[in-house]
Parts: C-alpha cells; sequence; structure tokens
C-alpha cells in the first residue's frame, strides 16, 4: 500500500509541475502570427500572450497583439504577456505591463504597428528621440 502511494504522490508531483505557464520561446522563421498569420521574423517586435490554462499566443507585430487582444475582448486577469525587448532583442522578453513603449515611424515593424518596448523609460528615450514613452495602460 506504501508503494502505491509514493507511486500516487510521484505521478501527482510531475502532474502539477507540467501545468506550470512558461514563456514558449519563439522560432523566428517557422512560427506565424496568431492575428495575421504572417511568419514571425524580427525578433526586435516579436510578442506573446500566455494564457491561464498555458497556450501560447504569438505575435509579429505588437499592434497585431493589441488588435488580437480587442478583438477577443482578452482580459488581462490570469494572463501573462511579454513583448520583446528592443534594445536587446536576443535577451529574455520584457513582461509587457511592466515594459516602456516608444510609438515612431522608425520602427518599421512588420504590420507597420510601429511600436517598440523598453525595459525603462531611459532606454525608450535614448531610441525615440522625439517620442514620449508609453506605459501598457496608454496603448489601449
Amino acid at each position: 500500500m506504501s508503494k502505491l502511494l509514493v507511486n500516487l504522490s510521484f505521478v501527482t508531483i510531475l502532474g502539477l509541475l507540467s501545468c506550470k505557464r512558461n514563456f514558449e520561446p519563439i522560432d523566428y522563421g517557422h512560427d506565424a502570427c496568431m492575428h495575421c498569420r504572417m511568419t514571425i521574423i524580427d525578433n526586435r517586435f516579436a510578442a506573446e500572450i500566455l494564457t491561464e490554462k498555458g497556450k501560447a499566443y504569438k505575435f509579429d507585430d505588437i499592434a497585431c497583439l493589441l488588435n488580437y487582444l480587442h478583438e477577443h475582448k482578452q482580459q488581462n486577469a490570469g494572463v501573462k504577456i511579454y513583448v520583446a525587448n528592443y534594445s536587446n532583442p536576443t535577451s529574455t522578453f520584457l513582461d509587457a505591463f511592466t515594459a516602456t513603449y516608444v510609438h515612431n515611424e522608425q520602427f518599421k515593424t512588420a504590420m507597420n504597428g510601429n511600436y517598440a518596448a523598453f525595459p525603462s523609460a531611459q532606454d525608450a528615450t535614448k531610441e525615440g528621440e522625439k517620442s514620449n514613452p508609453l506605459k501598457w495602460s496608454d496603448l489601449k
């Protein structure tokens, strides 16, 4: 009986660990944008939504992400949203809710959304000299 309990406990722990929601890396040149269906190529402007159930939706442009959220009336509660760090696109994605954004035509994005995300307002003003830094709430 104790062997059965040990095995059952082990299976339960494995099951709980497998439900952990983690960022799913984007396979550039292969993954398609959930909104516009274009292949995600540019790692400076990519984004991802991670649902409460752990499903990852990937985007090639922050504008595609915003349009998807608007069209699907996606609530922010329980979802994790990540955006690429324009300053260092090969680094870890940023939390979309705490990132700073710049909207400027100098950013040539896949769908002409022209948004770029940065870890701080200081980083954002370095890149978008004539643009005001924006927060997540400003993007709606």
